[in-house]
C-alpha cells in the first residue's frame, strides 16, 4: 500500500474510532475506503446499493500536505501559530484528513442519501453520491434555488457533526489543541472553496469558506456554554460534559486566547496560500465576532456585516422548505441556549 492510501485509511480508522467513542457505539456500516490515483482535490461520499464508499483522490492527502508544508515554511506563520502550538505539518495534515473523513460519514449518519428524490444529488449509474467538491452543476429545473439550498445546508450539517465530533467536549486542558484542530478544519474549508471554484460559474456546490468558518468558530465560542448545558447532559448521559457551568472570566480568556486567534490562524493560512478572496469574505474580525452574537437572533442577512453570516443565515430562511433533517442542522446552531 502506498504511503497516501495509508494516511488516507488511517484517517479514516481515526474518524470511525473517533465516532465510536463519541456515540457509545461503532458506526452502523462499515464504509469502503476507495483511494483514486488522481491529482485534483475532491472527496466524496456514494451509495452503492446498500455498500456504502468513500471516495477520495490521491491529490486530497497531497494538496492537504502541500498547504501545512507551506505553512510551516512561513515564518510569520509560525511565529504566530506553530511555535505556539508545538505541532508540525504532518500531524496536521492527518487531523484535516481525519475532519475530512469525519465529513463524509455524517453525509451517511445524517441520512442525507434517504433523499432520493433531490436533484443535487450526482449520479453515476445507480450511485448515489455526495461530493465534497464533486458534485453536478445542474439543478432541478422546476426548483433551482431549493435544489441548491438542499445541497448547502446537508453539507454545513455535515460540516457541524464533522466538527462538533473532532472538537470533542470542552476542556480548560485542551485549549492549545482545540487551537490546532480548528486550524486543521479551516484549512480544509479553504482548499474545498478552491478545489470548488471552477464549478462558480454555474453556482458554487459548497458554501463559502467564510461560511462554513463562521460557523466552525460560533460553535467554538459556544463550547464553555455548552459543557454544562442540560440538553447535551441528557443527550450523552453526561459522558464528556462537565456537570458544573464555565465561569464568565474562563469564558472570556477562552474566547480571548483561542476563539480570537483561531480567526487570525485562518487569515493567516488564506495568505500562505494566495487565497485573498477568502481573506476579503472573512473581514474585520471585530465584524466577524458581532456577527456570531447577532446571528443567534433572528435577523435580516442585509443587517449583517460579513459574507459568512450573511450566506449562514440565509440558508436558515430557506430551510424551512427543506426535509427535517435540515431544520434540526439550524435548530443546532440557531436556537439560543438557556443557561
Amino acid at each position: 500500500m502506498s504511503d497516501v492510501k495509508q494516511q488516507l485509511k488511517r484517517a479514516l480508522d481515526t474518524a470511525l474510532a473517533q465516532y465510536t467513542e463519541t456515540m457509545g457505539e461503532a458506526f452502523p456500516i462499515a464504509p469502503i475506503l476507495d483511494v483514486v490515483d488522481d491529482p485534483e482535490f475532491w472527496a466524496m461520499a456514494e451509495m452503492d446499493g446498500d455498500i456504502f464508499r468513500i471516495r477520495v483522490s490521491t491529490g486530497t492527502a497531497d494538496g492537504t500536505a502541500k498547504l501545512w508544508t507551506s505553512a510551516f515554511n512561513d515564518e510569520g506563520f509560525v511565529a504566530s501559530f506553530g511555535q505556539a502550538i508545538g505541532t508540525d505539518a504532518r500531524a496536521m495534515t492527518h487531523i484535516g484528513l481525519v475532519w475530512l473523513m469525519l465529513h463524509e460519514l455524517h453525509h451517511f449518519q445524517m441520512g442525507h442519501f434517504d433523499n432520493q428524490h433531490e436533484p443535487n444529488l450526482s449520479m453515476t449509474g445507480s450511485n448515489k453520491e455526495h461530493g465534497l467538491v464533486k458534485r453536478t452543476a445542474e439543478h432541478s429545473e422546476t426548483h433551482p434555488s431549493a435544489s441548491a439550498a438542499s445541497g448547502l445546508i446537508f453539507e454545513m450539517q455535515a460540516d457541524h457533526d464533522a466538527t462538533e465530533m473532532l472538537l470533542d467536549a470542552y476542556s480548560p486542558d485542551e485549549w492549545l489543541s482545540l487551537r490546532a484542530r480548528i486550524a486543521a478544519i479551516s484549512a480544509m474549508m479553504m482548499l474545498i472553496e478552491r478545489a470548488d471554484s471552477s464549478n462558480y460559474p454555474h453556482g458554487a456546490t459548497h458554501p463559502k469558506a467564510a461560511t462554513r468558518m463562521f460557523q466552525l468558530l460560533g460553535h467554538v465560542i459556544d463550547m464553555p456554554t455548552l459543557s454544562a448545558h442540560p440538553n447535551l447532559q441528557d443527550a450523552t448521559n453526561g459522558e464528556g460534559y462537565s456537570a458544573e457551568a464555565v465561569s464568565e472570566e474562563e469564558t472570556t480568556r477562552f474566547v480571548t486566547q483561542v476563539a480570537v486567534p483561531a480567526f487570525f490562524d485562518a487569515v493567516s493560512l488564506a495568505r500562505v496560500v494566495s487565497a485573498q478572496s477568502i481573506i476579503d469574505d472573512l473581514g474585520d474580525a471585530g465584524e466577524f465576532f458581532s456577527d456570531i452574537q447577532t446571528t443567534k437572533l433572528d435577523v435580516n442577512p442585509d443587517n449583517l456585516n460579513t459574507i459568512g453570516a450573511r450566506e449562514l443565515i440565509t440558508l436558515k430562511h430557506k430551510m424551512h422548505s427543506q426535509p427535517d433533517k435540515s431544520s434540526r442542522w439550524a435548530s443546532k446552531f440557531f436556537s439560543p441556549i438557556d443557561t
